[in-house]
């Protein structure tokens, strides 16, 4: 989820390392790339062995970046930029109509901006508030993928990663993605309507390089370790308040005791108001990643796209046939001597 939306394919390739609205921007890749540098520094001065094996072998070791799942990984992304790029980004458009029709349903019961001539403080309240229903939407949105079992056949496709790459984020299934864009449009949409409401000309989100200022921040702090091996936790105060690369790592452990947990995108207060908070150990400890054994189904991009509507019709065909009540069997007549 979350990609610069283009509807050319073509240009989505080619300007996802220029463009600081993708999350490819080669200056998010840098950043998560000194940090991770700066995390082996660190280990290898307690680890000789870790030492030896050199930067290059510890950010990427093959047999993660060249396991089977990351291969699949790497055409899945691929393809999903080339044959769905026009569908992702026409959800886009939702934000745009919820806010016109938020905004007109509005208009009916109160007239003019409620707060105006606060030019500071409406672009601050603007973009906070915004950045809050955004978040909200996909925590909303990935918590119905966990917990509605039809739609939860689709999420599999994320977590049937055997290992994990920054290409695992966009092991998405079309499907996924299309809920979290839609999800994300209409509460975006009535938000900037609220806003609009209440400051008026003046409510403008800020955004430097036209991506929202907090997602730019979140971006430049780690972001691709969300999807590595890399521990990089946030504990105490600050593990409740904002997802860490380790928070999400915990989301994909088949472990009993991590399932449905972490399922915020920047900030992880949503998980702790819901109780599905898991704050990470300092120290990393071994999990084992996939859905318990059913990762092993998805091996191959043709099965990420197909199975899981084979799954979710064999689970609608289960669920009719419990309900249809067997046929009344004819009575048998008696046995004449």
């Amino acid at each position: 989820m979350l990609e610069f939306l283009d509807a050319n394919p073509l240009s989505a390739f080619a300007g996802m390392f220029q463009d600081p609205r993708s999350r490819w921007f080669v200056l998010y890749l840098a950043t998560s790339l000194a940090i991770a540098y700066a995390l082996f520094r660190a280990q290898a001065r307690h680890d000789p062995e870790l030492a030896d094996e050199g930067f290059f072998g510890f950010a990427f070791p093959k047999e993660i970046y060249g396991h089977a799942s990351a291969k699949v990984d790497y055409w899945f992304y691929g393809l999903n930029k080339l044959l769905f790029a026009a569908v992702f980004a026409s959800t886009a458009m939702l934000a745009s109509w919820t806010f016109a029709g938020a905004k007109l349903a509005l208009g009916t019961v109160v007239h003019g901006p409620l707060l105006g001539g606060h030019p500071v403080v409406a672009a601050v309240a603007t973009t906070i508030l915004y950045v809050l229903a955004f978040d909200f939407a996909l925590w909303l949105a990935h918590y119905l993928f966990h917990r509605v079992p039809l739609l939860w056949e689709f999420h599999k496709v994320h977590h049937s990663a055997e290992v994990l790459t920054p290409f695992s984020a966009g092991r998405v299934h079309p499907v996924d993605d299309l809920v979290g864009y839609a999800m994300t449009g209409v509460f975006g949409g009535v938000m900037a309507a609220l806003c609009d409401m209440m400051f008026g000309p003046e409510a403008l989100v800020m955004s430097p390089f036209q991506l929202h200022v907090v997602m730019l921040v979140f971006f430049l702090f780690g972001f691709h370790l969300r999807h590595s091996h890399v521990w990089l936790p946030y504990t105490g105060v600050l593990g409740k308040l904002l997802i860490s690369p380790a928070h999400h790592q915990v989301h994909h452990s088949s472990a009993e005791r991590h399932w449905d947990r972490n399922m915020g995108f920047i900030f992880a207060f949503w998980d702790w108001m819901f109780g599905t908070l898991h704050v990470p150990d300092k120290k990393q400890k071994q999990f084992p990643l996939g859905i318990g054994g059913e990762e092993k189904e998805f091996n191959s991009v043709w099965r990420l796209y197909a199975l899981p509507f084979v799954k979710a019709w064999r689970r609608v065909a289960r669920r009719r046939a419990r309900r249809v009540p067997p046929a009344p069997q004819p009575a048998s007549k008696p046995v004449e001597a």
